[in-house]
């Protein structure tokens, strides 16, 4: 029988590339591609080659659909992501979600760069997303936000468990309120003088409609952003987009030992829940 509707031929085509059921998603963001190097057993596949995929345009941002193992759990990894601001809208955003949803996956963790608001940051430190805020360009977001931006889109028990996996090896990672604007030009002085007004400690361009999309389509979610550069208010501050992709690079070490751990841990916790059920324990 052939295959209409654009969601069935990717899934028909990207399972006759190796990819089968997995339980965790990832999407990689700006500098954190190497991360994909923890991946065991891959089929990778270019976003262009996938049938309705949208495909990435921008510097730092690979552009494959990964699916392979991290330990004994399966994943599906996004190495590079897509951006409103490249053009694309809500449901272009959602897509890899919803194929991801289509092999099983439960759990999405996404990491980005973003720029620091929080002066006690420092570049290159983690920050473990606590919550979102998003001011400006709310009316990109399409179909995304009704009904979930109002409910908690990042899972407390994974943001615990980042945390305490932080403890025990040892890294000090910051916790803190990302805000998203559309992109793609920096913040304005103006912008980031809201934007700290309103409590956010880091910005980016992404993750926040991802998570949304997630949200929406059952997942659990973590986020974490890597700072970039730290916005002090001298004159004449500006970031580069090189100097990002090469700080986040130096830290994707660190993010990829937690996230492969967090993984292993929801990977096991999984498993016990289900042995829970099949013997009728509870």
């Amino acid at each position: 029988m052939p295959l209409h509707e654009p969601l069935d031929e990717t899934a028909g085509f990207l399972g006759s590339q190796g990819f089968a059921t997995a339980r965790i998603g990832m999407i990689l963001g700006t500098g954190f591609g190497a991360c994909v190097q923890a991946v065991e057993q891959k089929s990778v596949v270019p976003y262009g080659s996938i049938p309705h995929f949208p495909e990435s345009t921008v510097k730092g941002h690979e552009g494959n659909l990964v699916f392979g193992a991290m330990g004994e759990a399966s994943v599906i990894v996004m190495q590079g992501r897509i951006h409103l601001y490249e053009g694309y809208d809500a449901s272009q955003i959602a897509y890899p979600l919803e194929v991801m949803r289509r092999f099983g996956v439960e759990v999405l963790i996404v990491t980005n760069a973003a720029g620091g608001l929080n002066p006690r940051y420092a570049p290159g430190d983690l920050m473990v997303v606590r919550q979102h805020i998003h001011p400006i360009g709310r009316h990109m977001m399409g179909n995304l936000t009704p009904g979930t931006d109002r409910d908690p889109c990042y899972d407390e028990d994974l943001r615990a468990s980042l945390l305490q996996i932080s403890i025990q090896r040892n890294r000090s990672v910051q916790q803190g309120i990302l805000a998203w604007m559309p992109g793609p030009s920096f913040e304005t002085r103006a912008e980031i003088s809201l934007l700290k007004t309103l409590g956010a400690d880091a910005v980016t361009m992404s993750t926040v409609p991802e998570v949304l999309a997630g949200r929406g389509l059952g997942m659990r979610t973590a986020a974490v952003s890597c700072i970039s550069n730290v916005w002090t208010g001298r004159t004449g501050e500006s970031a580069d987009v090189a100097d990002v992709v090469s700080t986040v690079e130096s830290s994707a070490g660190l993010c990829s030992d937690l996230l492969v751990r967090l993984i292993r841990q929801v990977h096991q916790i999984g498993l016990a829940g289900r042995d829970r059920r099949v013997t009728g324990q509870h």
